[in-house]
C-alpha cells in the first residue's frame, strides 16, 4: 500500500493519543509518505542510518513506542535510539554491514505532558 500501513492517522482529542504510520521511500535521498508525513521529516544520516523527526507542535511528551517493518528483500531494519524528539531507524543487510532500504513504521505516542504519569 502507498501509504504505509494503510492506516490513517489516529488521534484522540481528550487523551492527546496519536497512532501514526509513515512509510520510507527512495534510495540517496529518503522520502517519507503515509497520512502522518506532513507531521515528520526524515535525515539521512549515512547509509542505512535515518532519523525520524516530529515538527514543531508535534513532539511526544514520552518517549513514543516503534515498529518497523523491512519493505527491501535481504534487510534487515532496526529501531537505534528513541526520545521524545527523534526516531533512529537502522537498515543493515543479512551479514550486518549499513545498507538502504525502505520501511515502514508504526508509531504511538501522547502530546499531552500532563497526561503523563
Amino acid at each position: 500500500m502507498a501509504g504505509g500501513f494503510g492506516a490513517n492517522t489516529v488521534a484522540s482529542r481528550q487523551r492527546q493519543m496519536i497512532l501514526d504510520t509513515l512509510k520510507k521511500g527512495g534510495l540517496g535521498t529518503p522520502t517519507i509518505s503515509g497520512s502522518a508525513a506532513p507531521f515528520y521529516s526524515v535525515v539521512d544520516n549515512g547509509v542505512g542510518d535515518y532519523n525520524i523527526n516530529p515538527l514543531s507542535g508535534s513532539t511526544f511528551a514520552q518517549i513514543p513506542e516503534v515498529t518497523a517493518t523491512v519493505k527491501t528483500n535481504d534487510r534487515i531494519v532496526r529501531i537505534g535510539t528513541v526520545t521524545k524528539l527523534a526516531i533512529q531507524i537502522i537498515t543493515e543487510d543479512l551479514a550486518g554491514a549499513a545498507a538502504e532500504a525502505d520501511f515502514d513504521l508504526f508509531i504511538s505516542g501522547c502530546l499531552a505532558q500532563d497526561l503523563i504519569s
